[in-house]
Formats: C-alpha cells, sequence, structure tokens
C-alpha cells in the first residue's frame, strides 16, 4: 500500500511541472506570432520602424495582417485571453484541490472521483478553445453548426480513440470494476490505480504500472469481486500422528487471527488429507480472505504452520537420497 501511494504521489509531483512548461511554450509561441502578425502592437516602438516591420514581414511571409480581418487581435482581446485563461487555470486548481481533499472510502466513490479527475482536463481544453475563438471574434456557431461533419471525420480517423471513451463509460455505468479492485486481463493480475476517460492503470505486486486503453479491456477478471481462498498444503511425515497434528493445527488457527486481523478476518478452516505423497501426507488449509490478500496470507500460513508443527514434533519431511557404499 505505501508503495502504490509513493508511485501515485510521484505522478502527481511530475504532472504540475510538465503542464506549466507546455503551458510557457504556448504562451512563447502566441506572442512570437502576435509580434510577426502585428509589428505595431509592440509598445514604445515609433510608427516608422513599425511599418517598416510589417514591410519586411510581408516581404517574407506575404501579407500577414490579412489575419486582422479574420480575427481581433488587440491589446483589448489580448488582455480578455488573458483573463479567460486565468479563470479557466484558477478554476481547475481549485476542482484539483476539491478532488485531492476528498477521501472516499468505497471503491466506487474512488473510481467516479478519478473519472472526474479525468474529464475535468477534457472539459476545460475545450471550454478555452470555444471561449477562446469567441472572444478574438471568431463565429462559435458556425463551428458548431459544421460539428457534424467534423464528427464524421473524426469518426474516421480517430476510431480507436472514440472506442476507447466509448468503452471506459460503459465500464464506469456497468461498475464492471473500481479502483482498488484487482483484476486479471491475458495473464496480466494487477491493482486498479486509476480508471480515465480513455485508459486504466493497474499496477502488479512489483508495483509497476501498466496502461491499457478501454477499448482494450476484455475477457477480464474481477478477483475482487468476491472473497478469495488462501491454500495452504503443509506436510507431514508418515510417521506423524494426523490426529495430533489436527489438533496442534486447530490452536494455530487461532493465532493466526490473534497475530493477523486485518488479514484473516474469517478463521481459516482444516479441509483434510489433500494428498498421500510420496514422503509425506499432506494436510490442506484453507483461508477466506481479501484477493488483495490471497498470498500474503498464504505466505502466513506456510510459516505459521512450519514453525507450529515443528516445536510439536512434527516437521516437514523432506527427498532424502540414500547411498549404498559397495564393499
Amino acid at each position: 500500500m505505501s508503495e502504490k501511494k509513493e508511485v501515485t504521489k510521484e505522478m502527481k509531483e511530475k504532472a504540475p511541472d510538465s503542464r506549466k512548461g507546455r503551458v510557457i511554450k504556448y504562451l512563447i509561441a502566441i506572442v512570437a506570432i502576435l509580434i510577426i502578425t502585428n509589428p505595431g502592437m509592440i509598445p514604445f516602438l515609433p510608427a516608422s520602424i513599425g511599418a517598416a516591420l510589417t514591410g519586411v514581414t510581408s516581404g517574407l511571409f506575404g501579407d500577414v495582417t490579412k489575419i486582422s480581418s479574420v480575427v481581433k487581435i488587440n491589446w483589448v482581446s489580448i488582455f480578455q485571453l488573458i483573463l479567460m485563461f486565468l479563470m479557466l487555470m484558477v478554476s481547475q486548481e481549485l476542482i484539483t484541490w476539491i478532488l485531492e481533499k476528498w477521501n472516499p472510502k468505497s471503491k466506487r466513490a474512488k473510481t467516479i472521483k478519478y473519472l472526474l479527475d479525468s474529464s475535468m482536463h477534457y472539459l476545460f481544453a475545450l471550454v478555452g478553445v470555444f471561449w477562446g475563438l469567441s472572444i478574438i471574434g471568431v463565429d462559435v456557431s458556425t463551428i458548431f453548426a459544421s460539428l457534424g461533419i467534423v464528427a464524421l471525420i473524426i469518426g474516421f480517423g480517430a476510431e480507436s480513440l472514440i472506442a476507447d471513451v466509448v468503452t471506459g463509460l460503459f465500464i464506469i455505468f456497468e461498475n464492471q470494476y473500481n479502483v482498488g479492485d484487482v483484476i486479471e486481463l491475458d495473464g496480466y493480475r494487477g491493482t486498479v490505480v486509476n480508471i480515465a476517460i480513455r485508459t486504466t492503470s493497474l499496477m502488479d505486486g512489483g508495483g509497476n504500472i501498466k496502461v491499457i486503453n478501454n477499448s482494450d479491456m476484455r475477457n477480464i477478471i474481477n478477483q475482487s469481486s468476491d472473497t478469495s481462498r488462501a491454500i495452504c498444503d503443509m506436510p507431514i511425515p508418515y510417521e506423524a500422528d494426523i490426529e495430533k497434528a489436527e489438533a496442534e493445527l486447530d490452536k494455530l488457527f487461532d493465532e493466526l487471527m490473534e497475530e493477523y486481523p486485518e488479514v484473516f478476518t474469517e478463521r481459516p478452516t482444516y479441509a483434510g488429507v489433500q494428498q498421500l505423497a510420496d514422503s509425506a501426507v499432506i494436510l490442506r488449509i484453507v483461508a477466506v480472505v481479501d484477493e488483495s490478500n490471497r498470498f500474503t496470507a498464504a505466505r502466513f500460513m506456510n510459516r505459521k504452520f512450519k514453525i507450529g508443527l515443528e516445536k510439536a514434533g512434527m516437521g516437514c519431511p523432506y527427498n532424502q537420497i540414500v547411498v549404498h557404499k559397495a564393499e
């Protein structure tokens, strides 16, 4: 659990830095384009020099001043764009802060939290684009009227993207799995650490995170949908008293419950003699635990029963090779 928190924290620390870098690059590009297309906007620049720069840029790139007839670029619109950008950034940071402070207990609520966080970025991006276009004088209603054709083009060009988004919505609404569930996909077993609009992130036992497109999340096994069974097959020697071993195991069950209450919420069950092996009698013990504790519970039982049975004089047998030396 601590490894999962550290990975999530590291991802959150890296994300703001990369986002700030992209924003700075975009702002520099916008300022450069504005200066190239409108040299007269440079403050404290004499009109003669501004006209000369306009002539130079027109000679290099054509009559770039025609952009002003298409979009409204002036200091008022620039200030409006800056104000819009700041308002969107403040709103996004506020919502992000609220989501970070929200610590839901249920897996379903955690899933909704991650989905809101993922959707928020797309929503603010769309609002910013259309709001910014309206500020610089672009007829946004015409764009909306053309969305049908645009959607058709995007449908052919970004089929996988749409499939990811639609599948992600079905995953959420059908409650196929939630954040914190342990699922298995094509032999890969991991814990769901994030569900976004397009992708699902799984973390395996080694802390490695695998990001999978939602459209590829097919034929999954949700191992957290029900309790799991941790199995321990404990060998004892053939000469050992089975009834004595069973009585000793019954005592060890109670000790396990006391030592690891967060793992063993129910008392382990003795299933009986599983196998008469070559050199040992195999006794099977089953514990009903949460899927995330299945392998941990098996390790705890192996250790506890081995130590307990050895103290009772019934150590685990092992294969031996007897060599006879010829005279």
